[in-house]
C-alpha cells in the first residue's frame, strides 16, 4: 500500500494512523519540505528549562564563532558557518526536492563581520542571533532555521529516537554531522534515525513547539520591545 501513496509522509509509509494534532513532531515528507520553520526565539521565551538551555547552548555556539574569528582563526570560523547553513535532514522550508543549498564562504565572511562592526556584538555577542537576518541580504526565516536545527542537532537526533521507539517507526544506523559543544566543532556520529525509503537519506523529527509558519520575531517588533536601548543598532 505505501508503494501507491502520493507523496507520503513518515507516519503514512509506516502504516501509523495518528493524527497530526495528536504528535508532538511536524510529520515530515519524503519528497518535499514541510513549509515550517524552527524559530530560536520561541527557544528563549518558552518557559521550559530544557528550551532555555538548548537556546543558550545555540548561542554559546554562535558567539564562539566570533571568538574564533577574533583569535585569527577566521577560516575555521567560516567553515563552521557554511556546515551549519542548511539542514536536509528535518526537511523544513520551502524546497520542492528536500535538498537545499549552504551559503558561501563570502556569505559567511559578512556574517562574521557583524562582530567586528558591531560594538555590542563584539563586546557582548549576540542575545538571539537570528538578528543577523536584520543586516545581511540572503538571510531569512529558513537559513536561521538551518542554523538553528545544526546547532540543537544532538537534542533533535534524541528526540527523534524516542518519537521513533514509542510509535515503533523503523529507524536505521547512519552517519551525520552533529555539533559537538565539547570540541566546538562538527564530527560525524553514526545515530539510529528513520531513514527516507525514497532517497536513503535521514529524516530528523523537530517538535512541533519550535515551529512557526512565521517568525515571530520581525525588525519593528524586536527593536520595539525586546532590544535595551543602549543596543540599538540601525543598519545603514
Amino acid at each position: 500500500m505505501s508503494r501507491l501513496l502520493i507523496n507520503p509522509r513518515l507516519t503514512d509509509f509506516h502504516g501509523i494512523a495518528v493524527p497530526q494534532v495528536d504528535l508532538d513532531f511536524a510529520i515530515p515528507f519524503f519528497n518535499e519540505d514541510v513549509p515550517l520553520y524552527v524559530d530560536p526565539f520561541l527557544l528563549w521565551k518558552s518557559p521550559s528549562q530544557l528550551d532555555q538551555a538548548l537556546h543558550t547552548s545555540l548561542i554559546n555556539a554562535f558567539n564562539h564563532l566570533g571568538m574564533l574569528d577574533g583569535r585569527g582563526e577566521r577560516e575555521k570560523a567560516i567553515n563552521i558557518l557554511v556546515r551549519a547553513s542548511e539542514c536536509d535532514e528535518v526537511g523544513l522550508g520551502s524546497s520542492g526536492k528536500r535538498k537545499g543549498k549552504r551559503i558561501s564562504k563570502n556569505k559567511a565572511a559578512e556574517i562574521l563581520d557583524l562582530f567586528r562592526e558591531i560594538p555590542n556584538y563584539q563586546t557582548k555577542g549576540f542575545r538571539h542571533f537570528e538578528e543577523i537576518q536584520f543586516f545581511i541580504e540572503g538571510i531569512s526565516k529558513d537559513r536561521i532555521s538551518d542554523f538553528t536545527c545544526n546547532f540543537i542537532k544532538s537534542f533533535l537526533v534524541d528526540f527523534t529516537i524516542d518519537q521513533c521507539h514509542s510509535l515503533r517507526i523503523p529507524t536505521g544506523f547512519t552517519n551525520i554531522h552533529i555539533y559537538n559543544y565539547q570540541k566546538n566543532d562538527f564530527e560525524f556520529e553514526k545515530v539510529e534515525l528513520p531513514i527516507n525509503p525514497q532517497s536513503g537519506e535521514p529524516l530528523i523529527l523537530v517538535p512541533k513547539r519550535f515551529l512557526r509558519f512565521m517568525p515571530w520575531i520581525s525588525y519593528d517588533n524586536y527593536f520595539e520591545h525586546h532590544c535595551p536601548q543602549d543596543e540599538i543598532f540601525h543598519p545603514g
